[in-house]
């Protein structure tokens, strides 16, 4: 068994370097005590508005620069420690979600860079206490002592709009998972309302965020309303006749934690103040700064960026070669990026929260190349000198270290951040920083209005900074000189951002929020639990297409489809607050001047006005697959907080007026378009798409391109389909051995082989391939890429037709036969592996075995045989005759004759009630296993859809020698169905998290055996 004396030589294996005191200290505390009774089931479990068994505790207060990042490495260790629970059928109460969230866009995040650092030691380690970690914790993540071998020891992941189908870290909820997030991300899925994501998914992640995770809140001088949210989480998570006993761990990390938290840990030892130390190197280095007013200079305007300009090359120096700028707004941060760029003696790049994954990737791949991250800053090596233009998104997160520092005068607590980039490390070098202000910030006229941002404090700090500079006119920011200088905790609240309190959170809110299908009108806006009620919604998430046109119906169509083959993937999209958006789309003038803080609009983000909507101005809100000809708008006041936008490439709007792009966009916008990239990494599975735009912006080096020009210009749906996929089976050949790509490009060769490895033959891929119009052709893969697969997203229920239907297994059909209790298999490893008492187990698992009894519906069955309901056969649960396009899936259904809608969980009810032998005895237990069934695809919660069926065939099916049988509608959408009742019954049994922890279980087993049956044969 895993001791907490064996931290040190843990953290040293990983790191190279033993671990700071403070650091084995926390371990210890974490894994020094278990209050929680040995073995204790579900009903043994919280008492208090804390968990029993918590010895996390509600703060860690240290500085910047402390390696607070290292709380993820003692939760893991402590995690780990608990596998012997395991062999002796205990419940496991550590968490096995670590959630670390940041109050920012995250950029270059150090949390989940070392997180995927730590998943990758785990899964190589060979021998010693790495390897003996890795295993405990994959006996936890495979819910046994034995057989764990295949399991992976960490996932890592992070939320980044919470794109569809991008969230492989709800895969399995037994993994040890890492996710780095926003409040907004994090925040919106815990109340139900999951940002960017369909409602029927809001209860899977809900039930996961609140139940065994620990949510570690870096620097929260922001995020005083979600911590109130989370505290209040906690309370009513154990409102329930039975709560289930999960843990949940809500965790400040800050140097000035908020006065509410009773139990502080902080560093005890002496290490932060001995400059032979490496933690006191970081504290007690000196980082002087200079105050400067700046006259003239109202606004944004032009003549506050050149002082900013001039004052980071006023810092450079033969020693001084790497500097940051930060900027309040983002436009301001733009303008001295584009001064910046001009000037041919320096490196300029900047970093703001609105930019796109794929290029805040590039940049960090950029800055890692020039060695500005701490652990490479000691061999830096700059051809020219480097400045760096950021917005408040640097604040936190960001393990870069820089050598001058210039910055607009914020509140206190956000310059402590920002001056934790300086000289991050303590090196030998002579740091210096200039504080900005102008001059009607700093004394402003009486009536002046407070700073949006930064409110009085703003003009505070620089009072305070004023009367503490030295006879030289500088103040020193080095950690430990500058908490010298520090006045009381009232004074030091005047000094730091105004935080507003979230609204009390009363049990009517959950009731609200719990409630997802259908979600009742009007509901509690969370924006305000999240960031408090102030002005701000929501970004909309944007991205580029270039094989779609909006112009008319029969483009829209083609559109439809070429995103239902190749949907929106988080790491292309672009994050843009929505009034910004709505101005641009209504060709209004666009300068996002508000801050770079999650979740405040700063500034004017007003409305778009209302005028005349532009015909060539269309774009499309992406809804998965509930998205529809209706989603297609040029009007500003359909575009909704959270909304995923698809731009067609051709779209007249300046393109680089909604974030920073990159800046050959300009020049070609079918370069915005990186779908086929993006779908590979948030997937792990390849795709083509072929189309003149896309094989246009293919850099010149791929010989392939005339080849592929060629072929689109010839093609025509109506061809010979073997000869388009011959023509197909060459291109991906020739495609495969292309050489030397430009950055950016190596996923098209990548994808070609991987493509030509999947269908080796003409018929495979004549049944792969897929129009999309009448000029692109798209080849999408079904087999994971391996070295992909870790932090890819492998699953999803988001439509019934499809997921529910679709078998991708070399075209092979899923027998009902097997798919039934090989989701049981799976629901009962879940239930074990979570410590859940034999009763609940069982009826889980019961669930598991019983929700797709609906499917011997013979009008399913019908469809999943291409719409022919003469032929007949073995009961199915999947097939690959199942149309994996929109509109061929609708031709299927009205073959068949299934309804509109039509669910087949409603009828797993029917059948199911219709032989009570293979339900529970218990009346609790039995409306448990029904209401598992009727939710397992999110709905029931509480009304059942209303699906228009007056005469259905019967449909019988034979299960553990039970013959059940079920003649006409459902009936269960009628409000004295006893669904609704049902629903409420249970929430008040297991609570609001409770329950949706509970539907988690089921619904991961059905979408893990889907995914497992796309790779086994069925009868394995």
């Amino acid at each position: 068994m895993i001791s907490s004396a064996e931290f040190a030589r843990f953290f040293t294996a990983l790191w190279g370097v033993p671990p700071f005191a403070w650091q084995a200290d926390l371990a210890v505390r974490v894994l020094g005590e278990d209050i929680s009774p040995a073995g204790s089931g579900a009903a043994s479990s919280l008492a208090t508005d804390r968990d029993r068994s918590s010895t996390w505790p509600d703060a860690v207060a240290l500085p910047t620069a402390s390696g607070k990042t290292a709380c993820m490495d003692i939760a893991l260790f402590a995690l780990a420690s608990q596998a012997s629970r395991l062999r002796q059928g205990q419940k496991i109460t550590a968490p096995r979600r670590i959630f670390f969230v940041v109050d920012r866009c995250v950029i270059v995040d150090e949390a989940h860079e070392r997180a995927r650092r730590l998943a990758r030691k785990l899964a190589r380690a060979e021998d010693g206490v790495l390897k003996a970690v890795a295993d405990d914790l994959r006996r936890i993540a495979h819910g046994a002592a034995i057989g764990f071998e295949g399991e992976q020891p960490l996932a890592v992941h992070v939320l980044r709009g919470g794109m569809y189908r991008s969230e492989g870290w709800v895969r399995n909820p037994l993994q040890p998972t890492i996710v780095a997030s926003t409040v907004d991300q994090i925040g919106s899925r815990l109340l139900f309302r999951a940002y960017g994501r369909g409602a029927g998914t809001w209860p899977i992640y809900a039930g996961l965020v609140a139940n065994d995770s620990l949510v570690l809140l870096d620097e929260a001088h922001c995020a005083q309303p979600f911590l109130q949210t989370l505290r209040a989480i906690r309370r009513y998570r154990i409102w329930a006749q039975q709560p289930l006993g999960r843990c949940f761990h809500p965790v400040v990390m800050s140097a000035t934690p908020p006065p509410e938290c009773d139990d502080v840990f902080r560093d005890e030892s002496d290490e932060g103040r001995n400059r032979h130390h490496a933690l006191g190197q970081r504290q007690l280095a000196n980082k002087p700064a200079a105050l400067r007013r700046v006259r003239n200079a109202s606004g944004d305007d032009e003549a506050f960026v050149k002082v900013l300009v001039r004052s980071a090359q006023s810092l450079l120096d033969a020693t001084r070669q790497a500097i940051v700028v930060f900027a309040n707004r983002v436009a301001t941060a733009r303008a001295a990026y584009r001064e910046l760029r001009e000037r041919e003696d320096v490196d300029a790049i900047i970093l703001t929260g609105r930019m796109r994954q794929v290029d805040k990737d590039a940049v960090a791949r950029r800055l890692r190349d020039l060695g500005l991250y701490s652990n490479r800053a000691t061999c830096r090596r700059l051809e020219r000198p480097v400045v760096v233009v950021a917005t408040q998104t640097l604040e936190v997160g960001a393990d870069l270290d820089f050598d001058g520092l210039v910055t607009e005068c914020a509140s206190l607590d956000a310059l402590r951040q920002r001056f934790g980039r300086l000289n991050r490390m303590g090196r030998n070098i002579q740091a210096r920083a200039e504080i900005l202000i102008r001059a009607e910030d700093a004394k402003p006229a009486r009536n002046s209005p407070d700073d949006p941002v930064y409110g009085k404090a703003l003009t505070r700090t620089w009072k305070w900074l004023d009367d503490h500079k030295d006879e030289s006119g500088e103040i020193d920011f080095g950690i430990g000189h500058i908490e010298r200088l520090l006045p009381d905790e009232d004074g030091l609240a005047e000094l730091n951002a105004p935080s507003p309190d979230a609204p009390v959170m009363l049990p009517a809110h959950v009731d609200c929020w719990a409630q997802t299908a259908p979600a009742p009108q009007p509901s509690p806006d969370v924006a305000h639990f999240l960031h408090g009620p102030r002005e701000g919604a929501p970004d909309v998430q944007v991205c580029w297409r270039a094989d779609i046109d909006l112009a008319d119906e029969q483009a829209q169509e083609a559109a439809l489809e070429s995103l239902t083959l190749c949907p929106p993937a988080s790491g292309e999209t672009l994050p843009v607050r929505v009034g910004v958006f709505k101005r641009w789309l209504a060709g209004q003038d666009v300068e996002d001047i508000g801050a770079d803080v999650e979740g405040l609009a700063a500034g004017d983000d007003s409305e778009a006005a209302e005028g005349d909507n532009r015909e060539d101005c269309r774009v499309l809100r992406w809804r998965g697959s509930e998205t529809s000809r209706e989603d297609v708008t040029t009007s500003p006041a359909d575009i909704l907080p959270g909304d995923v936008i698809v731009i067609p490439a051709t779209h007249p709007g300046p393109q680089d007026r909604l974030g920073d792009l990159p800046l050959e966009a300009s020049a070609s916008p079918a370069t915005l378009d990186v779908g086929d990239s993006a779908h590979r990494t948030a997937r792990a599975k390849p795709i083509l798409r072929l189309h003149p735009a896309l094989v246009d912006a293919w850099p010149d080096a791929v010989t392939a391109k005339a080849t592929a020009q060629s072929l689109l210009s010839e093609i025509r749906h109506e061809d010979d389909s073997y000869e388009i996929a011959d023509d197909m089976r060459g291109l991906l050949a020739e495609l495969a051995q292309a050489g030397a790509l430009p950055e950016g490009w190596s996923w098209l060769p990548q994808a070609a082989k991987e493509l030509s490895d999947e269908f080796r033959t003409v018929a495979a891929l004549r049944r792969a391939c897929r129009f999309a119009g009448d000029r692109s052709l798209i080849l999408a893969g079904h087999r994971r890429i391996k070295a992909l697969a870790q932090e890819a997203a492998s699953f999803s229920d988001e439509d019934d037709a499809t997921a529910s239907g679709i078998s991708h297994r070399d075209g092979k059909p899923v027998p009902l036969r097997t798919h039934l209790p090989g989701v049981e298999a799976f629901a009962r490893r879940h239930a074990v592996g979570c410590g859940l008492p034999d009763e609940l187990t069982d009826a889980v698992a019961r669930a598991g075995l019983l929700h797709d009894l609906g499917k011997a519906d013979p009008r399913f069955q019908a469809m999943l045989r291409g719409g022919s309901p003469w032929v007949t056969g073995e009961i199915l649960a999947k097939s690959a005759e199942m149309p994996k396009t929109r509109y061929a899936r609708e031709r299927v259904r009205v073959a068949a004759g299934y309804p509109v809608g039509g669910r087949h969980e409603l009828l797993s009810v029917c059948l199911a009630e219709s032989t009570p032998a293979l339900l529970p005895e218990d009346d609790d237990l039995r409306d448990l296993v029904l209401h598992l069934v009727a939710s397992h695809h999110g709905h029931c919660r509480p009304f059942a859809p209303v699906v228009m069926d007056d005469d259905p065939p019967p449909a019988e099916y034979t299960l553990c020698d039970h013959r059940m049988r079920w003649t006409g509608p459902t009936n269960l959408e009628r409000l004295d169905s006893g669904v609704a009742e049902r629903y409420w019954r249970l929430t008040r049994r297991y609570g609001w998290w409770g329950l949706a922890w509970l539907e988690a279980l089921l619904r991961l087993a059905d979408w893990r055996r889907s995914e497992w049956e796309e790779t086994h044969d069925a009868d394995e």
